[in-house]
């Protein structure tokens, strides 16, 4: 069966007779649009959130309202008509985003401390960063996604749940009635070894989730956050018969049970990790800060999302199709949820996810955003060359975004690096969503509307950029061919040297200040700064296309998060930046142009 045939089989309609009107309608600033109800019919209602009904008016075959929709998910109910079509009366705007703001940029598990280092970052570490930020005037403070890893699959971009946090990125130090000891890093302090330290924080943690047993206040807390929030009683269940018996729940036995202790180690982990993440938000915000997360594209295949709706899944995966780069195409192994499944079930499992992250963030970055509009589908067993662009429902995916960024008083960034739709940038200006763009791929000049990074975790940082090591890697992975890899190293020489002539500068620093320099007194709505950049580091912290190829989302900062903050260039660098941002510079001439 070829490329098309799977697909095409991937994607057969529903089971049943078809239903007369869209299973979704989008009421943009809450106006219902003119809606075919595919046959005559006697009445319909309207039923908001809040449990109000609203006559709605037919005539002939079409439905149409008189009056504004309150914003939120409410539901249509024709006579006639079995079952309910999910309207989203969503803003047509997100939230606002920030405005010539400058933000810094790293990993949590990378950031590691001088006393009591358990071999990972944590939460207090984020919030360190942020305090070191605001001395140097940056509002932004961004991480990589903050979601639930199984214990083997350290990548945060292919996670257990979407819905739930990395518990082993708790602040220990900080649950109720801690009393240590804490876990001891082992190894090598530049690289985290998720096998070991993780094992150890999980011991701790579950042992602390024992010890909450004898203490009633906070085993309230702890219950009472359960039971408010079912789905984390559901995901610690899961995740408790993981523990027993293996994370392929394809192949649990019948009737596999969760033992209790895991289930309260669960539920114990995502209680510290929602608090101690909701109180940083909070703590962000009320200094004029925000806490910049990211949404990854999808859900490990093994993972509680996928097992809670597995027939919203195709069988196929997300990925992306050949480039210059990936001759080979790239499949991410991360389950497709098919559109008109996710449709017919109101898109639950995507509103939630986007929701757990607003419960924290006050900027928020949507992985992959022409996911929204097309997805590169491979099918289970062909290669990812031989995949296909499937088109997704991005009214009514904007719109969820749009409402839940109103709701969470978030903004949100959409990223769209490298070759995308012209109706992806259309639809993130439309909806007030920033675009991005990274200089170390050129100095395009930003918009107003776009956030701006020197490199990302995709990229080589800009001392390996600048030296060469990200195309010796590709050399050793095989990428290049045919005297490619050669060619690029003597394109990076001599755009190194058409760069130093450009700014007018020398070497590394010198080179990378400059560019920093142009970010700053660009248009970008946030100029942001990965802070390894700053003392020129060469590891990278992800190799796409790799997996155990090369140590990715394992590096650890070259200095402890006390050095940072102790460290007069930074908060002297940050605050240049900052004054060049705050500079009124209406006049200033844009930069050349330069791709590189």
């Amino acid at each position: 069966m070829d490329t098309s045939a799977q697909i095409s089989a991937a994607l057969e309609e529903l089971h049943g007779d078809a239903p007369p009107i869209e299973p979704v309608i989008v009421a943009w600033d809450g106006v219902l649009p003119e809606t075919r109800l595919g046959h005559r019919t006697g009445s319909a209602v309207i039923v908001t959130e809040a449990g109000t009904e609203i006559p709605a008016s037919v005539d002939g075959p079409t439905l149409a309202l008189d009056r504004s929709l309150p914003l939120g998910y409410h539901r249509l109910h024709v006579d006639g008509r079995p079952g309910t079509s999910l309207i989203i009366a969503a803003p047509s705007s997100a939230h606002a985003p920030p405005q010539r703001q400058l933000g810094v940029m790293a990993p949590v598990y990378s950031m590691r401390s001088t006393a009591g280092d358990t071999g990972i970052g944590n939460f207090k570490h984020l919030g360190q960063l942020a305090d070191i930020a605001i001395e140097g005037g940056a509002t932004v403070i961004g991480t990589l996604p903050l979601v639930a890893t199984f214990p083997d699959q350290p990548s945060p971009y292919a996670p257990a749940s979407r819905r739930a946090w990395n518990e082993i990125l708790v602040d220990l130090t900080a649950a109720p009635g801690w009393k240590g000891p804490l876990p001891e890093s082992a190894g090598d302090p530049l690289w985290v070894d998720y096998d070991g330290t993780g094992t150890s924080i999980r011991d701790h943690l579950a042992a602390y989730a024992a010890r909450t047993r004898d203490m009633p206040n906070i085993q309230h807390d702890i219950d009472s956050f359960a039971k408010s929030n079912p789905e984390i009683e559901a995901y610690a269940e899961f995740r408790a018969r993981c523990d027993r018996y293996g994370r392929n729940w394809r192949a649990w036995p019948s009737g596999a049970a969760p033992a209790p202790d895991r289930v309260a180690y669960h539920i114990t982990g995502q209680w510290l990790a929602s608090q101690q993440l909701r109180e940083l938000g909070a703590k962000l915000r009320k200094r004029g800060q925000l806490l910049y997360l990211d949404l990854p594209i999808g859900c490990h295949p093994d993972g509680y999302d996928i097992w809670e709706q597995p027939d919203l899944y195709a069988a196929a995966s997300v990925g992306a199709p050949p480039d210059s780069l990936f001759l080979g195409g790239q499949d991410w192994g991360l389950p497709a949820p098919t559109p008109q499944f996710s449709r017919a079930d109101g898109h639950s499992a995507y509103i939630k996810a986007v929701r757990h992250q607003l419960s924290a963030a006050g900027l928020l970055r949507i992985d992959h955003v022409m996911g929204l509009h097309r997805s590169w589908w491979v099918p289970h067993g062909l290669a990812a060359t031989q995949g296909a662009y499937v088109m997704q429902p991005t009214d009514e995916m904007f719109a969820i975004v749009c409402l839940e960024s109103h709701r969470a008083g978030a903004a949100v960034v959409g990223e769209n690096l490298g070759t995308v739709p012209p109706k992806v940038a259309e639809a993130l200006e439309g909806h007030n969503l920033l675009g991005m763009k990274v200089a170390q791929d050129g100095l395009e000049e930003p918009s107003a509307g776009e956030l701006i990074a020197l490199s990302t975790h995709d990229t080589a940082p800009f001392a390996a950029w600048w030296k060469g090591t990200d195309i010796t890697d590709a050399q050793d992975l095989g990428v290049y061919a045919d005297g490619r890899g050669e060619a690029a190293h003597s394109h990076r020489i001599d755009t190194i040297a058409y760069l130093e002539e450009l700014l007018g500068t020398t070497g590394i620093a010198e080179t990378r200040d400059a560019i920093m320099d142009w970010m700053a007194q660009s248009e970008a709505a946030v100029s942001i700064v990965n802070i390894d950049d700053m003392w020129e580091e060469e590891r990278r912290q992800n190799v796409p296309g790799t997996d155990t190829e090369r140590p990715n989302w394992r590096a650890r900062h070259r200095y402890p998060i006390e050095s940072v903050a102790e460290d007069a260039t930074i908060r002297s660098r940050l605050r240049h930046l900052l004054s060049l941002r705050s500079a009124a510079d209406s006049d200033r001439e844009p930069a050349e142009q330069c791709e590189f």
